[in-house]
C-alpha cells in the first residue's frame, strides 16, 4: 500500500543497592535477528519500554510479574558486576546501601542479612533466574503501577506518574511487489532488504531508524502476540499515525489484512 513511492528511496543510503543472586549470564540478539520477540507481559521504566531480547517477563501462578533481573536493573541505571563460579553467577548491583540475596524457588530472602519472606519465589527457567518485580521495586523504593489493558508494569524511577508509553496507530500491510515500492522491489527506504519487522512510517511522526514494539494486529503471517520492528521504510500514502507493515506474500494475498488498529511502543537501544 505504498503506491507513488519516492524514486530516490533506494539511493538514500545503501544511593548503592547490592543484589546477590544466582543467575546465568545474559546474552543479546543483534538487530534484525530478534524482530519476532514476544512480550506478553511488558515492563516500562519511566517513559521507556524495557526490551527483553531473549527471555521474556511472565505472570506466575500467584499473578505476580516475574522478570529477568539484569535487563530491568540496567534500565534503572544500576552498575552490574558479576562473577561465575561453576554454573552459578553472583550479580552485584550498585545503587544504595543494601545487600539482597535471593535463591530461585525459595520465598525466603535476605536484606542486609535480615530474613524476609516474598509473596512469590524467584524462579529458574531456561537458564535464567526470574525475580518478582514487586519485590525488586519495593526493595529499591521505586513506585510501580500496573496497566491491565496492556499487561504493562510501569516503574517510576523518577517518582513521577507515567502513562503507558504507546500510541494507537492504523496499520496496513504491503508486499515486496515493485508496484508497492516505487519500482525497486524488495528493499526499504534505507536500502535494507525487506523482512518481517520492516515497517513504513511517516518520518515526521516516527523518525527513520526507530526501534519499535508493535502488538494488536491479527494476521497469521506475523509473529503471534507482538514483534520487534524497525522504522526503515516510508511511503507517500503513509501519513500521520499510520504504519505499513511488510509481510512476505503476494500483493493480492495481503489485501486480507485490511486496516487494523495496533499499539506502537518506541524502544530505546
Amino acid at each position: 500500500m505504498k503506491e507513488d513511492y519516492q524514486l530516490h528511496k533506494f539511493t538514500k543510503g545503501l544511593t548503592g543497592l547490592a543484589v546477590s543472586l544466582t543467575v546465568l549470564a545474559a546474552g543479546f540478539l543483534s538487530p534484525f535477528t530478534a524482530k519476532a520477540a514476544e512480550m506478553d507481559v511488558k515492563v516500562q521504566v519511566n517513559d521507556d519500554l524495557v526490551r527483553f531480547p531473549d527471555a521474556q517477563p511472565f505472570l506466575d501462578d500467584n499473578h505476580s510479574t516475574q522478570v529477568p533481573l539484569r535487563f530491568v536493573t540496567e534500565k534503572l541505571g544500576y552498575e552490574v558486576d558479576w562473577k561465575k563460579v561453576g554454573n552459578q553467577v553472583t550479580v552485584t548491583l550498585d545503587n544504595s546501601h543494601h545487600t539482597v540475596t535471593l535463591i530461585s524457588g525459595q520465598k525466603e530472602a535476605l536484606i542486609d542479612n535480615s530474613p524476609v519472606t516474598l509473596d512469590t519465589p524467584p524462579q529458574f527457567q531456561n537458564g535464567r533466574v526470574y525475580v518478582p518485580l514487586r519485590f525488586l521495586s519495593n526493595t529499591a523504593g521505586i513506585p510501580i503501577q500496573w496497566d491491565s489493558s496492556s499487561k504493562l508494569a510501569i516503574l517510576s524511577n523518577d517518582g513521577q506518574h507515567h502513562a503507558p508509553d504507546y500510541q494507537v496507530f492504523e496499520s496496513t500491510a504491503y508486499s515486496a511487489d515493485p508496484s508497492e515500492n516505487g519500482g525497486f522491489g524488495a528493499f526499504d527506504f534505507l536500502g535494507n532488504r525487506l523482512a518481517v519487522g520492516t515497517v513504513a512510517v511517516d518520518p515526521s511522526v516516527i523518525p527513520l531508524g526507530t526501534k519499535l514494539y508493535i502488538e494488536g494486529y491479527s494476521y497469521n503471517g506475523l509473529p503471534q502476540g507482538g514483534m520487534i520492528a524497525y522504522a526503515t521504510d516510508t511511503g507517500s500514502s503513509i501519513k500521520g499515525n499510520r504504519i505499513d507493515i511488510f509481510i512476505p506474500g503476494s500483493k493480492q494475498a495481503l489485501r486480507s489484512y485490511g486496516i487494523q488498529k495496533i499499539k506502537v511502543y518506541k524502544l530505546s537501544e
